[in-house]
């Protein structure tokens, strides 16, 4: 790959083999910083505020009190054949 191919990629090779990538965006500037802002005013109008953090909500939620794990927990069902777990 020539100097010039390496340029119009925006990778430059060093001498052990390894590609440096450095992109240098150009276009879409305006498109994703209005898909940001979207994405922003999407998430206040979707997500209740007097909760602090949206996604520590519902299932994600912290629960009120934590059990212990559980000794001699009864497991039913068996591994399947395939399985060798001696190896």
């Amino acid at each position: 790959m020539g100097k010039v191919a390496e340029e119009k990629v925006g990778m430059e090779m060093t001498e052990g083999g390894v590609v440096v990538v450095n992109p240098k965006p150009s276009k879409g500037l305006i498109t994703s910083r209005a898909i940001d802002w979207l994405e922003k005013l999407i998430v206040k109008l979707m997500y209740d505020p007097s909760q602090p953090h949206h996604y520590l909500s519902g299932n994600y939620a912290p629960v009120p009190e934590e059990t212990p794990p559980c000794k001699d927990l009864p497991v039913r069902g068996h591994l399947p054949i395939g399985v060798n777990w001696s190896d």
